[in-house]
């Protein structure tokens, strides 16, 4: 658990300019809770071909705190066969951006900071125990080809003891509360195929009120 107030460094670096970086999400059906505003941004220094970090940010304009039961990615970029990294991979990734960002950043404090953020990343999934087999198929070499509609079965079999033995606490599948006029910022990190950069991203979101809606968001790629 140690790790975990690292990653709060690394959120804040990468939204530090807005309150709600990126593009607005537009409901697609289902019921929206009111006042609660959500942008998703690409995030192009923690992005590496062909894998791609997005900030989703969930705001709650309003008195009452906003619980959030699950997300569920349905659609990246309407590109087939994508993936969301989860479980050892994202150990892995978290290492090897670490080294990037480290090597591409050389003395900039300020970058420095966002990558004891990422490392922790990998910190916290590896803190629990090393055991991603959770006797459904979890092991590495399985989750090495999921793609994103695997990854939503799998979650959506498992409490959420097991969810955290796949993903930390800040990650966009991870259950989490919105305080009263405050913001939260999630994270999620796809893998996509073929050369082709997810120009959107489609997710459902389950609030512990009752409302289920789906959403879909722009990523800014125009500096790619």
């Amino acid at each position: 658990m140690k790790f975990f107030p690292i990653v709060l460094i690394m959120l804040f670096l990468t939204s530090c300019a807005s309150y709600n970086p990126g593009e607005y999400a537009h409901v697609k059906k289902g019921k929206h809770p009111k006042n609660v505003p959500i942008n998703a941004e690409y995030y192009r220094d923690y992005s590496n071909f062909p894998l791609h970090f997005v900030n989703v940010t969930f705001g709650n304009q309003s008195e009452d705190w906003r619980r959030v039961k699950s997300v569920k990615v349905t659609n990246v970029g309407g590109i087939a066969k994508s993936r969301i990294i989860v479980g050892p991979d994202l150990v892995y990734w978290s290492k090897g951006i670490t080294r990037k960002l480290k090597i591409d950043s050389h003395n900039n404090r300020m970058i420095l900071g966002a990558i004891m953020g990422a490392f922790a990343v990998g910190a916290g999934v590896s803190a629990n125990n090393g055991n991603y087999d959770l006797g459904i198929g979890l092991a590495a070499g399985a989750l090495a080809t999921s793609t994103v509609a695997d990854i939503n079965s799998i979650f959506e079999r498992i409490d959420s003891l097991e969810i955290a033995k796949l993903v930390p606490p800040d990650h966009l599948y991870s259950p989490f509360s919105i305080p009263p006029n405050l913001y939260i910022t999630k994270w999620v990190v796809f893998q996509t195929p073929g050369g082709e950069l997810p120009k959107f991203i489609d997710f459902e979101v389950k609030y512990l009120s009752g409302e289920t809606a789906s959403y879909r968001t722009k990523l800014r790629l125009e500096d790619l």
